[in-house]
Parts: structure tokens; sequence; C-alpha cells
């Protein structure tokens, strides 16, 4: 506790500078950071061109460059692709990750397809950020929520047709990535499309060797097609098709030979001076091919008739699929002058299903006859919500907003294969079931004096358990070596959190502060069970996920920017996360403290950065659930880029070494304790019309 309890005292020494600007009564609660192609949702109003480039190192990043610099988020890496987001602590079931307000599920029992892998940076418009409790709008959580729209066509282009040609490569993977955006603006109309491809190689970690399995191939494109009949009604459509193959995970057993996803939507949007009105409609569809034929299959284990060790080949045909169909209409209300009072009700389908097929040889003797069974039963989950809140403006200077969501889950099963399955641990499932969630949530933003300004978040809120957590079936965990069953009759996992932010703002200085505590109770966990035997004979054992009575999670943020001349701007970003079980072990799979600080100067049409990104040792480990401690580390990432315009042309270049010093290193979050990409050459270039 000495760590955490010090970087607290330390953090609210600096919060009597903590502070925002003053809000006016018909503004959002919360700032946001403009950059060229994303807008990042932030309590600090850091709408600069410096932040553009601490969020952005190079203008090709992949999404999870991008996300990890955000406030309180951090990736669990099991590969270059694909990195899982964590919020405060919080991940997997207990997010709600969305695409434009859409609800979307990866079609991977292991988490190799986080929503955020299916979206680049050039679809986005913004990406939004609530913490603990306070994200119902997209539904009932615990740990907050992470909202991803989608780019939109610029209406504001110089000539009607525009378009972005970009290309870029990186030394260390010889990656090489294509970036093509264009639009066309008449009238009422207005359409956009922009797409990436990318294509890595395995890269060399910081002591030069090639860490195998971690290439991947990429094609994304995005299409949005408005039509704005008047000044008060726009229709929108928007088509996504994301495709990623042969792609290596080295912390895994297993490949991807193809992640798949294509989303539809339709939206209809409403804005009077009184009211705003917004109905959607949206399917996606998600494929995952888990794939080892690139892997060595052959295991030894001891023959306890023979006494001597058996070796015998193991393949798994490993596919899943997500699908979901939903809707909801958002209405806001200006009721008078100090109230504005907002409802939504949602309803989304998915219907799930995973399985796995296991092919044993055992060497010198005939094949053995295929074993089939579903890893995520054919599943349909129907989930209903209403989401209510009311914003009170006392003055200009005080506002409180109270909300509130209820929803209700319907399962069901499609098939009788889950109860056989399950049978065998002497459950009899129902084909349905059922749960209702609540969460209530208060919120007070003060402007204390015109520089300084004080928001305080609390509320409790509970969250369904998932389709793995429920009725996942032998699902193996790389990270801790043990197989992991569902529980079909799992509670509901429920917190009670609070949040204080503090921010200060004056014409050369920006501070924000935010601390969080989530309380929470029923956590959900997966237990060893030594009664039920391992399906797989290299596992640890087997682990079924339970409720435990409680879980605590406390978190620093705090995010700087000085501007002490003209082109200078320093950019500093700690976070600091910290858990703990009932028990007394910490929770798994916390990072420890880490900072990024970004130093930039502009002169004319040229730009020079410099970063740092350095973590603490992270000692405070889980030996149950595989942690071992990391190291600390730091790396040095250096920039230069140059701006030049013609009259109806943009040039764009950028040539920059990431990792500078050869760092060999890795974070705590990374399975298997890959060393991260060595030192880096990379160039970017951007021609605009």
């Amino acid at each position: 506790m000495k760590l955490p309890l010090l970087l607290i005292v330390l953090f609210n020494l600096c919060s009597t500078l903590a502070a925002q600007q003053n809000s006016k009564k018909n503004e959002a609660l919360k700032d946001t950071v403009k950059l060229s192609e994303v807008t990042v949702s932030c309590v600090i109003p850091l709408n600069n061109k410096q932040v553009e480039n601490f969020y952005k190192t190079n203008y090709f990043s992949t999404i999870d460059n991008l996300t990890s610099h955000l406030e309180g988020i951090s990736m669990i890496k099991r590969g270059s692709y694909a990195m899982e987001p964590q919020l405060n602590g919080f991940s997997g079931g207990q997010l709600n990750v969305t695409i434009g307000g859409m609800k979307m599920f990866g079609a991977c029992t292991d988490k190799m397809d986080p929503v955020t892998s299916y979206i680049e940076p050039s679809n986005l418009k913004s990406i939004t950020l609530e913490h603990g409790t306070n994200g119902g709008l997209f539904g009932n959580n615990i740990g907050g929520s992470i909202d991803m729209a989608l780019q939109e066509p610029d209406p504001k282009s110089a000539h009607p047709f525009y378009s972005a040609l970009s290309y870029g490569y990186e030394s260390v993977s010889n990656s090489r990535n294509v970036l093509l955006s264009t639009g066309y603006t008449r009238n009422r109309w207005e359409w956009g499309l922009n797409g990436v491809y990318r294509k890595n190689d395995s890269y060399k970690d910081g002591l030069g060797n090639v860490v195998r399995f971690s290439q991947f191939e990429k094609y994304n494109v995005h299409s949005v097609l408005k039509y704005l009949p008047d000044s008060i009604n726009t229709l929108k459509a928007d088509v996504l098709y994301d495709i990623a193959t042969n792609v290596g995970y080295p912390a895994l057993p297993m490949d991807v030979s193809k992640a798949r996803a294509v989303l539809f939507s339709l939206e209809y949007l409403r804005v009077k001076p009184t009211y705003n009105l917004r109905v959607k409609l949206y399917y996606n569809s998600v494929f995952h091919v888990m794939d080892d034929s690139h892997r060595d299959s052959l295991f030894y284990f001891h023959n306890k008739t023979t006494g001597k060790p058996d070796s015998v080949f193991m393949r798994m045909d490993m596919p899943g699929r997500s699908n979901t169909f939903g809707s909801f209409v958002l209405a806001s209300f200006r009721l008078n002058d100090k109230n504005k009072f907002t409802v939504k009700a949602d309803n989304y389908i998915n219907n799930s299903l995973a399985e796995m097929t296991m092919h044993m040889h055992f060497v010198g003797l005939p094949a053995e006859s295929p074993m089939y069974l579903q890893t995520w039963p054919d599943i349909v989950r129907n989930v209903t919500g209403l989401y209510i809140q009311n914003t009170t403006f006392f003055t200009d200077r005080l506002f409180l907003t109270v909300n509130g969501r209820v929803d209700y889950t319907l399962d069901m099963l499609q098939s009788d294969v889950a109860n056989q399955q399950f049978s065998i641990f002497n459950y009899n499932l129902p084909r349905n079931f059922n749960k209702l969630t609540k969460s209530v949530n208060l919120s007070v933003q003060y402007q204390i004096v015109q520089p300084l300004q004080v928001t305080f978040q609390t509320g409790i809120s509970e969250r369904t358990p998932t389709i793995t957590e429920q009725f996942g079936y032998y699902l193996f965990n790389a990270y801790d070596g043990y197989d992991y069953i569902g529980n079909p009759y799992l509670k509901t996992e429920k917190s009670l959190s609070g949040r204080i932010t503090l921010a200060y703002t004056n014409s050369m200085l920006k501070v924000n502060l935010s601390q969080s505590c989530n309380l929470m109770t029923d956590y959900i966990l997966g237990i060893t069970n030594t009664v039920i035997p391992p399906l797989n004979f290299y596992t640890n054992g087997l682990r079924v996920y339970n409720n435990v009575p409680g879980a605590t999670l406390l978190s620093t943020d705090i995010q700087a920017i000085y501007n002490p001349v003209e082109g200078l701007y320093l950019f500093n970003s700690s976070k600091f996360t910290w858990g703990k079980l009932n028990s007394g072990d910490p929770i798994p799979l916390i990072p420890p403290f880490k900072n990024m600080l970004s130093v930039s100067y502009e002169k004319n049409n040229w730009t020079l950065q410099v970063e740092n990104e350095s973590a603490l040792r992270q000692k405070r480990i889980n030996l149950q659930y595989g942690e071992t401690t990391s190291p600390s580390y730091a790396v040095f990432n250096l920039k230069g880029s140059y701006h030049m315009m013609f009259s109806d042309f943009m040039f764009d270049g950028s040539i920059g070494i990431t990792n500078l010093l050869n760092a060999a290193y890795y974070e705590h979050l990374d399975w298997g304790h890959i060393l991260r990409p060595g030192r880096s050459i990379n160039f970017f270039i951007k021609c605009s019309y």
C-alpha cells in the first residue's frame, strides 16, 4: 500500500493546479481533443496541434497505438495485432466498447479480436471515454465505456471532390502501410470513403532477435453517404469491411488465419433548438478462425501404464461467429432554461457460436477420431434497455447530472449441445436464462474560481456475465496455463464507484487530475477446481468462473500541457492503477505506474518532437494466476515532419525513429513477456487534394 498511497499524496499536492475552462449551459460536460483524423474525448481542453502529435506518434499509427495513450487505458498484448484495451483495471465484459453507439462483439473465445481491432484511425471521427459506472448510455457496466464514432464526409472541403493518398514504412517489421481517403460533396449529398492496407513481417526486438509469429496483413475500408434534405434533418448510411489474415500471436499457441468483420448502419438525425432526435438501425457480423497449422503440434506426456513418454500430434480447428442486430432511439430535450432531459431506448440481439474440433494422432498408431465440442454454445442474447438522464444547471458555475438505466437480458440456447456438455458436471440447463441489471449515477460539476473546476461522480451499477463466463467450455488460457469453464448460474457483478476530477487552465498551463475508486461485489474470477479433470494433457488444471465476495480498484491519472513560448509544447500523461481481491491478493494483470512525456517545437512548416515512455517495475503480482514481476523500462522516440501547401495541393512528410536507444523491454500486460520491437526507422508521405 505504500506506493499507491505515496503516489496519491503526490498527485494531490499537484491538484491545487487542476482546473478547466468555464462551461456554458449549452455545452457538453466534456471537451474534446480534435485531431486531423480523430477526436479524442478528454476532460482537459487540449485542442492543440501538439496533442495530435502526441496521440499519433506517426501518421499511420494503428488503433492500438492511439488508444494506449488515452487517459486510464492500458493495452493487454498477445501479439503485434489486436491488443485488448483495459480501462482503469477493467477489461472484457466489464467495459462497453461500441462503434458509434452500436453494439459489436468479437468472435474469438481467446479475446484475439476485441472490437477495437476492426477499426482504423482513418475510420474514426472521435473516441469518447466514460469511466466507472457512468457509461450507462451504452449499456449497464461497471468499468466504463469506449465509444468510437465513425468518420464522416468533409463538408468544408475547398473542392467538391477531395482525396488523399498516404504511404508509410517501418523498418523493424518491414511494415508497409497505404492509406486512401476521398470524398465528394454536392448540394445536399455528401459521400466519403477511407481505406487502409497494412502488411507487417515478424519484427525484431531490442536484442536483434526476430519475434516469430508477430506478422499480420490487413485490409480495411469504410464508406459513408449522407443526405441533408434541409438544415434540420440528416440521413446517413455507413458500411465498414475489415479483414485480417495470417495474423501471428507469439504469446499464444495458435494464430489466426482469418478475422473478418462487416458492419452496416442507417441513421436518422433531427436537430432543433429545443430537442435532438437520433434513430439508428444496424447489423454487424464477425467471423474468426484460430489456426495452429504453422505451430509445432507435437506434445509429450507420461504414460502411466508403460512409464514411458508418449508423443502425440494435437491439431485444432476453432472457428467462431458473432452476429449482432440492433437499434436505438436517443432523444434530448431542453425542458426549460435549467434542465436538459435525455432518454434512450435500445435493443440488440447477438447470436454467437464457437466450435473446436481436436485431431489427435499418437505417433506409430492410427489417428484418433476427431473430438468436437462447442466452446461457446449456439446462443442468442437479447438485451433491451432504457436510459434516462437529467442535467440541471443551477448557475453558470454549478450543474448536476443524474442518470439511471435498466437492462433486461434474455439468453436463449439454440440447441441441446450446451446442456449435453454441461450435464457431465451435473448441470441440467434450461433453454432460457434471464437477468435484470440496474444502475444509478450522480455527477456534480462546479467552477470554484475562473481557472479551477471540480467534477465529482458516484454511482452503482451491475453487469451481466459474458457468454464466456457463463457458458464457456474448456477454454485454454495461455497466460496461466489453465482450462476455463463457464458457470451458467453466475450472479451479476456489481460496483460502487466514485471519481473526482480537478482541472486548472490558463493561457500557458493546463492540468487535469482524476482519481477513481471502485468497490466491487460478486466479482467474477476463475477459481481452481481440483475435482473436474482438464481436457488437455498440457494444462496446469481447470478453473471454473465463480463470484468472489469482493475486490477493490483504485486509479489515478494526471495530464498536463505547458506552452512557455510560441511553438514549444510540453505534454505529460501519467497513470496508475492498484487492485486487490477480498482475499488480500492483488487482482491479476494490473499495470504499474506509467508516464508519457512529449516535447515538440513548431516553426514555420517544420515540427520536431521527442517522446519518452517509461514505467516502474511491477512487483504486486498474483502468482496463482501465472503473473511474474516485470522490470521498469524507458523508451525514447524522435520525429520530424514537414508540411508544404500549394494552391490546390498539400504535401506532408515525416521521418522518425522509435525506440531510439534500442531498449529490450516489455510491458507488464504483455503475455509471455515477449520483448517489444527494437529500434525502428519509419517515414511517411501524404499527398492531399
